[in-house]
């Protein structure tokens, strides 16, 4: 595959020539990788870049098109040994060539935080605790039209000396739609980095998804580094090695914690974590519950209309097993006054999360955190978050609300 960058004062596009082995068709990233195909459009950003590191074109380039890469890769300009050598590890299972690669070629540096902000809950207390960091959000275009959402409006108003919004169709360019992988939500903040001097990027990932796998069990993601790297992921290792280390500052709490550093803004107006109703919150779906749900715990005032969600969607949703994110629902079941009895009779269940670590921070995540912002980051968060004590880190570790039948043998023998 050959990468061909343009940019002028006001857009920058990133083009795809497919040669003999590569493939219009594969598979996200993620989840249940699910099979994608390519669309054949080119990528375009409604941004000009003045200056771009090789290596962040690079990883740009491989960030959108991993899953469509054949035997080999071109690069805009030549890349350094580090990326190449990023892409060696065996992590990455399809090995192709780099073919054009500079060993001189500097290693990137930048001095200041950028925050990938979607808009919702998560990304929304990452900003309280860092107001100082640049945000960067995506707007989508799908078959030429913008995405609606009222998140727009919100980086619109810090003005361009605090955020940007950057408008492309790289969401979309492929059949069905959505990001391949979740270091996607990353391409504009790598389109802006050096123009900017981005140092480090920060995202707003919780805990479920560092630790819970997706709130159902525990994961031991600090023994996956000696595989994946320092940040136990090989993805976002390969940030780290480039230069521009991404890192989410609340990957040690629960929503609830997001939640309640939110609550000011969510009360102004100025957070949106569903746009399904023309960019705002539908009220109806199950991510609009869980925000219900967790609003309901750290917001006394707050009195859900629990009618629309009384559907046979969520109904199906809340019967599954495991329960995505059991842990959010675990804790609300004895801190939610009077829940209707189609939500409460599903949660029965569940286990009753009786102490107060959804509210805590695991402190050892930060050890996840590029070492030259992780004193920063950890005691801003700190300042915010009080930090989990013994008892709530072994909470943690035997967090598991899968079926008997779901789990490893040992876990069999010993809990038959």
């Amino acid at each position: 595959m050959i990468f061909e960058f343009e940019s002028n004062g006001d857009s920058s596009t990133l083009r795809a020539h497919f040669e003999l082995g590569d493939k219009y068709t594969g598979k996200r990233q993620e989840g249940a990788l699910r099979q994608i195909t390519y669309s054949g459009t080119d990528i375009t950003f409604d941004y000009g870049v003045r200056s771009i590191h090789p290596d962040l074109l690079g990883l740009l380039c491989l960030i959108i098109f991993y899953p469509f890469v054949g035997q080999r890769v071109v690069f805009p300009m030549p890349v350094s040994r580090r990326l190449e050598k990023a892409f060696r590890k065996p992590s990455f299972t399809r090995p192709f060539r780099f073919d054009n690669v500079d060993h001189r070629l500097d290693r990137y540096s930048g001095s200041k935080m950028a925050l990938s902000f979607g808009g919702g809950i998560d990304s929304t207390a990452v900003r309280v605790m860092f107001p100082e960091a640049f945000v960067v959000h995506e707007a989508h275009t799908r078959n030429g039209h913008l995405v609606p959402s009222f998140s727009h409006d919100v980086v619109r108003s810090l003005g361009p000396e605090r955020g940007a919004l950057v408008t492309t169709n790289q969401r979309y360019v492929s059949r069905p739609g959505g990001w391949h992988g979740w270091t996607c939500a990353f391409a504009t903040s790598l389109l802006l980095a050096t123009d900017f001097d981005f140092g480090i990027v920060l995202m707003g990932s919780t805990i479920s998804s560092t630790l819970l796998y997706g709130g159902t069990r525990y994961w031991n993601r600090f023994g996956a580094r000696r595989k994946h790297g320092v940040t136990g992921n090989y993805w976002q290792s390969v940030f780290n090695e480039v230069g521009l280390p991404v890192f989410s500052p609340v990957c040690g709490v629960s929503g609830y914690m997001t939640m309640n550093l939110s609550l000011d803004l969510i009360r102004q107006g100025k957070v949106f974590f569903c746009t399904t109703r023309n960019g705002a919150a539908c009220l109806r779906c199950t991510k609009c519950l869980r925000r219900d749900l967790m609003r309901a715990v750290v917001d006394p005032t707050h009195r859900p209309d629990w009618a629309p969600y009384d559907r046979q969607d969520v109904h199906e949703y809340l019967e599954r097993q495991p329960l995505h994110c059991g842990h959010l629902f675990a804790y609300a079941q004895t801190r939610v006054p009077d829940l209707p009895p189609f939500l409460a009779s599903r949660l029965r269940a569940l286990p009753v999360i009786d102490s107060d670590w959804p509210m805590r921070v695991h402190v050892r995540t930060f050890d996840l955190c590029d070492s030259g912002w992780r004193e920063e980051i950890r005691d801003r968060v700190v300042a915010h978050v009080e930090p989990m004590e013994r008892r709530h880190l072994r909470e943690v570790r035997n967090w598991d609300i899968r079926p008997v039948d779901q789990r490893p043998s040992r876990w069999r023998r010993i809990r038959p």
